[in-house]
């Protein structure tokens, strides 16, 4: 039977509270006084409040955890002085107003900041701890994100064998083909041949990392397209806005092609007019935009497709495994006609 794991946050929280009872009983069992089994017991009372009132410091600092770190910080602060504060009145109260042991001491302003202070320093221990257990976890995730991110794209790249290598698409391509060599247009043909070469060696041959330079994101989507081209002719139009200085930036690996072939297979392929499909890349505050935008009519009118479908779904995944909520995937109609889905990341260079 496999025991429930242990809250990292409930058992530091319990062991400095625990030793801070042991520090403090010892110090007062150096001088030996009368009531000592009664006082021992309201001093356990005194950690028990100290240990709810960590659960209450953790639970407001979880709740600041999207703030940025010195505000936390100096909640962290604000929320010890006032622990250490009401730990001392309530010391005071436990010990002296209620059932006092002996005479009731005068409550000095002296003796409340002695005990404030003292016990200030035993809550920030405490928020040293949980900044230290959280910043742990957040590593772990982190971790454990980054594995999930390397079997996705893994998994993103085996999709490739079953999206690209599969009877239908070999079918068109072949077809494609065969209909520009028996309509002698060798060039053309030779054309498509490369362009069909390239495109899976890109996708096949290479060991595809996480994140590559956009330029060959751009170049896999150049040579897919070039094919497709062959099979629509002047229905297919292809254009690109790519400035020169973010040729360089870093993108997830083929993050691009679901959005390509979804603009194919739902604008170019339902619709008989000529399409166009444009590839634009921007910066906007500090991130990253891909945008992959048709204008075919399979959204006319404004509606859009029921749902997503694997492939947009499959980019939805990734972005969030790699980045997190940092990144974000936006799909919708055009007005007057065609769809757009963009992609937004944090810029990074290689």
């Amino acid at each position: 039977m496999r025991l429930p794991r242990l809250n990292n946050y409930l058992v530091a929280n319990f062991v400095l509270w625990a030793l801070t009872y042991v520090i403090v009983s010892a110090r007062v069992m150096t001088d030996p006084m009368p009531h000592a089994g009664e006082m021992a017991l309201r001093r356990l009372g005194m950690a028990a409040f100290g240990f709810l009132a960590c659960l209450l410091i953790g639970r407001i600092l979880s709740a600041l955890a999207d703030q940025p770190i010195w505000r936390r910080l100096i909640a962290a602060v604000a929320l010890s002085a006032a622990g250490g504060l009401t730990y001392s009145v309530l010391n005071y109260a436990a010990f002296y107003l209620f059932d006092p042991l002996w005479g009731v001491e005068p409550l000095s302003p002296v003796s409340v900041a002695v005990t404030a202070s003292t016990f200030f320093w035993t809550f920030i221990s405490w928020c040293a701890l949980y900044f230290a257990i959280r910043y742990e976890a957040e590593l772990k995730e982190k971790n454990l994100r980054l594995v999930s991110a390397q079997a996705l794209a893994m998994d993103a790249q085996n999709r490739m064998l079953r999206y690209q290598i599969n009877p239908h698409f070999l079918f068109n391509t072949l077809n494609a083909l065969s209909s520009l060599i028996l309509a002698k247009e060798n060039e053309r043909a030779e054309r498509v041949v490369l362009s069909l070469s390239s495109f899976l060696r890109h996708t096949l041959e290479k060991e595809l990392p996480d994140k590559a330079p956009l330029s060959d994101e751009i170049e896999a989507q150049r040579q897919y397209l070039l094919i497709e081209q062959a099979r629509f002719e002047d229905r297919l139009n292809y254009v690109e806005d790519i400035p020169a200085e973010l040729r360089d930036v870093l993108a997830p690996s083929l993050i691009l092609q679901p959005l390509v072939e979804n603009a194919v297979k739902y604008g170019v392929a339902r619709s008989n007019a000529p399409v166009t499909i444009e590839i634009r890349a921007v910066v906007e505050g500090g991130r990253l935009r891909l945008t992959v935008a048709d204008d075919g009519g399979s959204t006319a009118g404004g509606l859009a497709p029921p749902k997503l479908g694997l492939g947009l779904e499959n980019v939805r995944r990734r972005l969030d495994l790699i980045y997190g909520k940092a990144a974000e995937l936006t799909c919708g109609p055009r007005q007057p006609s065609g769809f757009l889905a963009a992609v937004e990341i944090p810029l990074e260079r290689a």
